[in-house]
Order: structure tokens, then C-alpha cells, then sequence
């Protein structure tokens, strides 16, 4: 299948097309790494390229940024708050369960970190509505990394490709919900992998595939059906490297961070909120 125009990439990075990669679909992923995924689930094949020009057409945004909820920007923090990150030094975190005593060990910074990370997220909201939702840990060799602890089996498995579903909503309504954006403060690149298409759209794919009506086809099915009926579309893999930052409609979009390639434990802060960064709007 062939790449549609949908959820494009913008970015103020000079070369921000070679961080950009695209491989041939998805599939199941059973024990996918020797990790227990819950059943269904859908990962991203392994064999990617560069993209060509009519896929860097499509995806690259060359002008003004102007909807947020379909669009994901990849920047990079200034040296003054990179250098405040740095003495968290969670960088220095081998193992999953030293990041949180890390932080507590550093009362002090943290408090100065919250106060520029602020300061920092300030401009990019119109609103002023957001906040601090969590530090991700990921260890080096997974597919993908989102998790969830199945009551049914007693054990945390791991969901492939997904939505986030941050509220409630519809995939007409999916426009509306916040946005979010992730820091990395590896060592190491991660990668965020995604389906360039809208909720919508994923619903219009679906039903010229399947015949379904619209109203058999919810949120709750929605990643199910697409990539039953739509296994040969593209995923596309966005490099982050340390100290940047993407921002994205995570409600909007299939998607999942890998660290398939790494060597090192995957450290990130996230915020979720209204970001969209109104001093670019018009740049």
C-alpha cells in the first residue's frame, strides 16, 4: 500500500528529513522479542528505508504550521535547558528502577528543572493548559514500549501499535482531545513509530476495505480493524535524538516508541495539554 497525505512532520531542525524512516506494514506480534504482548496486538515490521520523494512530499511539512491536531513537530531544547536536564543525570540510569530514586536523590534540581521546563513549555500553548503526566522507562530491544497490567492474566503485557485515549472520545471527537510532548533524556536516540493517518481517516480506510458501517467502527475497535484490513500500510519512524523533543495529537494517530537497536535504558518526560505553539503558527 501506498503512503497518504495525513498527519505530517514539521520541524525548525536543518536536516530533519534523516530522521525520518518508513518500512512496508505490520504485523502481529505474538512473543514478539521474547516479550509478552497482549493478544492481537500489532507491531511494526522491522525493514526500513529512507523515504522517497513523493513519501518526503507527503509527510514534510514546508510551510506554516497551522492545526496541531494533525501535525507532530520535532524540535530540539536550548543549551541553557538542556544543561539544567543534565543535572538530573538520568543519563547515568542503567536499570528501569534507578530513575525514580534518581529523581528523589535530586530534590534540588528537580525543582529548578519544573521551574525552566515551565518556563520552556509556556509559548508553545495558547492556553496555558497543561501539565506534568509522567517519566517513561524503557529498556533497550522492544518492539514497542507501552504497557499495561492485563487483571485477567495477573501480568503486564505489552499493546503494539495504539491510540492513547487520554478521555473519552470518538474518532470524530479525537481532534479535540489534548496533545502531548515527550523529551528524551537518554543517551541514546529513540524512535516513535506512527501511522500518518487521522482517526478518521482510518475509519474511511476501513470501511472501503471492509464494508462495515460507520457505526459499527469505535475507538475501542478501531486499531483492531485497520490493521486487519490495512496490514500492508506503511509505518513511519521518527529518530528523536537526546535533548529533543516531539510534539504530537497521541489521541489521534496509532502509534509506539521502540527501542529496537538500542543499547541503553530509554528515559523521557512527558507533558499533556493544549500545545499548539502559536509563535510558529505564523513563521
Amino acid at each position: 500500500m501506498q503512503l497518504k497525505r495525513g498527519i505530517t512532520i514539521h520541524s525548525n531542525l536543518p536536516d530533519v528529513a534523516s530522521q525520518v524512516t518508513i518500512n512496508n506494514g505490520t504485523m502481529k506480534a505474538g512473543m514478539a522479542a521474547g516479550l509478552p504482548y497482549y493478544p492481537g496486538s500489532t507491531i511494526p515490521k522491522t525493514k526500513w528505508r529512507s523515504l522517497d520523494k513523493r513519501e518526503s512530499k507527503l509527510l514534510l511539512a514546508s510551510g506554516p504550521v497551522n492545526d496541531f491536531r494533525k501535525n507532530i513537530f520535532i524540535g530540539e531544547v536550548p543549551s541553557a535547558l538542556k544543561k539544567s536536564l543534565m543535572t538530573l543525570e538520568l543519563d547515568q540510569c542503567t536499570q528501569m528502577d534507578e530513575v525514580i530514586p534518581q529523581i528523589k536523590k535530586k530534590e534540588k534540581e528537580v525543582k529548578m528543572v519544573s521551574r525552566k521546563l515551565d518556563a520552556f513549555l509556556r509559548p508553545f500553548s495558547s492556553t496555558g493548559q497543561y501539565k506534568f503526566h509522567r517519566i517513561t522507562r524503557a529498556l533497550s530491544g522492544w518492539p514497542t514500549i507501552t504497557r499495561f497490567f492485563n487483571k485477567e492474566t495477573e501480568e503486564t503485557v505489552f499493546i503494539g501499535l495504539h491510540i492513547d485515549q487520554s478521555r473519552v472520545f470518538t474518532p470524530y471527537t479525537a481532534p479535540k482531545s489534548d496533545n502531548r510532548i515527550s523529551f528524551n533524556l537518554s543517551r541514546e536516540t529513540r524512535y516513535l513509530a506512527l501511522i500518518n493517518l487521522t482517526l478518521i481517516q482510518a475509519v474511511n480506510m476501513i470501511k472501503e476495505r471492509s464494508g462495515l458501517p460507520y457505526q459499527k467502527i469505535n475507538s475501542d475497535n478501531l486499531p483492531a480493524l485497520f490493521f486487519k484490513y490495512c496490514p500492508g500500510y506503511p509505518v513511519v519512524k521518527i529518530a528523536v535524538k537526546p535533548f529533543q523533543y516531539y510534539i504530537a495529537p497521541t489521541d489521534n494517530f496509532f502509534h509506539d516508541a521502540t527501542t529496537l537497536g538500542n543499547s541503553g535504558l530509554d528515559v523521557t518526560i512527558v507533558y499533556v495539554g493544549w500545545f499548539d505553539m502559536p509563535n510558529l503558527k505564523n513563521k
